[in-house]
């Protein structure tokens, strides 16, 4: 195809290229078009196939010039990009002279005994000239475990299998039940809840604020002054008071609002923690406490060493970014984003929130995805570029070795996921980008200067 292109550099991830396909390109396609409608054409009057050129331009015109436009759009862009030597990211944005994005409704037609003229507005990956990445200084944090760590470990076992007993104690009520002593900071509550925005006409209730549930007093799962409002009521009583929204809750209809609840206690409950003994421990699946101990230990430093390395390689990338400023196209950004979004929300559904409570979330957590994406992008981009500039490759048999690890955690077959991957080239290529990314870091720690703290 014939074309003429030009191309506007509007930053350094961003280019804007002007085409004009001519004349004669655009009424070839549209003939061609028209012709292929007058194959099948059913027009009465005449025989399929053979109904006159003119009267499938006047019935089917319109159509056709609908379909050119879009398949010339497509094809030139095409085409455009390789004559540009352009690496792009995302789809462009199109613009006719007869329509402007945004600008009122799409007007895709042409016509064909006119060129077709568009610019097109599109990111491209940026060419990064990666400097300063050898010699790096970085500390590292130290793997030591100690015993209060280990204690630590032992106490939430204990936690984990403690039971919650009612509290005993009080006054006899009304319908007979004894009350209980009053509640404190550690106990478990079941309670009913009613509450409302304060407004000057009244208590606004609303449905979001009414409930029952089990709280622990002082776990401040709740917004600040509800727990504490609770602490020295009884089994049996109900309490009316006032609190404020933080300014910064979740919800901006309640965000910075003042909230009247009433709260009945229906019952009491205390933490009755198991012995720290063999016998426990044993049902637990160790031989003895001893047993326990060493394996926390071992647990704790494995899990240490771990969390030392994802910061040190954190450490690693973000001094990387700072000594590498560059533009960042964001549709790469906009793409890690919504993956991460998309993540967090599987993740807090397979948890049991609501699809409400879950948007809410993402929302209030938005610019700090947003932050989270752009760092990793960047982070991407510089390990490809040192790849790339240090010739760095991937170790023999790291794809299989891989793989490997990947079936025995799944618990399948190496045969059939080696298999999955061959029938799924994307997949494999991703695999080996990510294989490559750790190769690359690997490389660029053992040329950094790192210290222990």
């Amino acid at each position: 195809m014939n074309l003429t292109v030009d191309v506007e550099k509007s930053s350094n991830v961003v280019r804007k290229l002007t085409v004009k396909v001519p004349a004669a390109t655009v009424a070839e396609h549209f003939e061609r078009g028209l012709a292929e409608v007058q194959k099948t054409a059913n027009v009465k009057g005449f025989r399929q196939g053979h109904v006159p050129i003119t009267v499938i331009k006047q019935m089917y015109g319109d159509d056709v010039r609908h379909k050119v436009f879009h398949n010339l759009i497509e094809e030139s862009y095409r085409q455009a990009v390789r004559q540009s030597n352009l690496m792009p990211v995302g789809n462009p944005k199109i613009e006719t002279p007869d329509h402007k994005t945004g600008e009122g409704a799409h007007d895709h037609s042409l016509k064909e005994d006119q060129d077709l003229n568009y610019t097109a507005t599109v990111e491209i990956m940026p060419e990064i000239q990666v400097k300063s990445y050898k010699g790096i200084a970085l500390k590292k944090d130290s793997v030591a475990i100690t015993d209060q760590d280990v204690e630590l470990i032992i106490k939430n076992l204990r936690d984990s299998q403690a039971e919650l007993i009612p509290v005993a104690g009080g006054l006899i009520l009304a319908d007979g039940q004894q009350s209980s002593r009053a509640v404190k900071t550690g106990d478990y509550v079941d309670m009913e809840f009613e509450g409302g925005v304060v407004t000057e006409t009244g208590i606004n209730k609303l449905e979001g604020m009414k409930g029952s549930r089990m709280i622990e007093v002082g776990g401040n799962t709740l917004i600040p002054g509800f727990e504490s409002n609770i602490e020295g009521m009884k089994r049996g009583e109900t309490k009316t008071f006032r609190i404020k929204f933080p300014e910064d809750y979740g919800d901006a209809q309640l965000s910075g609002k003042d909230a009247e609840f009433t709260v009945k206690v229906n019952e009491l409950k205390e933490k009755k923690l198991p012995e720290l003994n063999d016998e426990f421990v044993k049902t637990m699946g160790y031989e003895n406490l001893t047993d326990l101990m060493t394996k926390a230990r071992d647990h704790l430093t494995k899990e240490r060493a771990q969390e030392v390395e994802r910061k040190l390689k954190s450490d690693l990338l973000q001094a990387l970014i700072d000594k590498n400023p560059f533009e960042v196209p964001m549709v790469l950004v906009q793409t890690q984003t919504r993956a991460l979004a998309q993540d967090i929300a599987e993740n807090l559904k397979n948890q049991g929130y609501t699809e409400q409570l879950i948007q809410e979330m993402l929302g209030s957590e938005f610019e700090n995805l947003k932050k989270r994406a752009e760092t990793q992008v960047r982070s991407s981009l510089l390990l490809e570029a040192i790849s790339k500039k240090e010739n760095i490759e991937l170790e023999q048999g790291a794809v299989d070795s891989e793989i490997d690890k990947i079936a025995a955690s799944m618990k399948v077959e190496v045969d059939r996921l080696k298999d999955y991957y061959n029938k799924n080239p994307k997949f494999l290529e991703d695999l080996e980008y990510k294989l490559r990314e750790e190769q690359t870091v690997k490389f660029l720690l053992g040329q950094s200067k790192v210290s222990e703290k």
